[in-house]
């Protein structure tokens, strides 16, 4: 009986131009490797950008920042970058505009603005207050160390100059809250459009303790150009 040729030689090691088991001949790539001078599995060719990448040399694409008004006095677009006094004219005078959008700068600078005003008369209010208590207490000592009783009715000139200032501010409070109420949530309604959001999400701030928490995360998002899916028709604001 013959047998085949053993392709080893007396030391084990394989006869001359024989691969080692589990090696490719001499010249040819290893299994799972990419012959010479061609990418690896998953990689791009020399000199080609990897999937997602802009060639080397070429800018990444970058979406187009979203289309805003080039004027102040333009109200159907949203004015990036306005200063406090524009933007208070733009809140004013889009008093119930619920269309459009309105940009970051916008919204807190009228945020600023409806905070001074409510501050104010809350001031007044409450020095009122205080003072009509603080001068109501005196009164009603020195009425106890003479022998006399105190009487609501009738206060003492300081007292009733603190009630004129408390009520006072009670009114300017009231007149201010129905003021900046509607304007406020309208530039709310408009903010949530350059977010990108439908401005019914502002009634989330009807969620207890923590609607008014979502408002305000969703109100500092930045611009996005999605939302001018929400701009006012060209038909309607070239009226105005």
């Amino acid at each position: 009986m013959t047998y085949p040729p053993n392709p080893q030689g007396p030391s084990g090691q394989p006869q001359g131009g024989q691969p080692q088991y589990g090696q490719a001949p001499y010249g040819q790539p290893q299994y799972g490797q990419a012959p010479y001078g061609q990418p690896q599995y998953g990689q791009a060719p020399y000199g080609q950008p990897q999937y997602g990448q802009a060639p080397y040399g070429q800018p990444q694409y970058v979406a187009p920042p979203p289309r805003g008004a080039s004027s102040p006095d333009d109200l159907t677009l949203p004015l990036y970058g306005a200063t406090f006094r524009q933007a208070t004219k733009r809140f004013f005078k889009q008093y119930a505009n619920f269309s459009g959008r309105a940009s970051l700068s916008e919204y807190w600078w009228s945020s600023l603005l409806t905070t001074i005003l409510i501050l104010i008369p809350t001031l007044l209010v409450m020095v009122g207050a205080i003072m009509t208590g603080v001068a109501a207490a005196t009164a009603a000592q020195e009425q106890d160390l003479s022998g006399g009783s105190y009487d609501f009715a009738e206060p003492g000139p300081m007292e009733f100059g603190m009630r004129a200032l408390l009520i006072l501010g009670v009114i300017l409070l009231l007149v201010v809250w129905f003021a900046i109420l509607v304007p406020s949530l309208a530039i709310t309604w408009r903010r949530l459009h350059d977010a990108n959001f439908p401005g019914p999400y502002y009634f989330f701030t009807l969620v207890p303790s923590i609607g008014s928490v979502i408002i305000l995360v969703l109100v500092l998002l930045p611009s996005k150009p999605e939302g001018q899916r929400f701009d006012r028709p060209a038909q309607v604001s070239s009226g105005r």
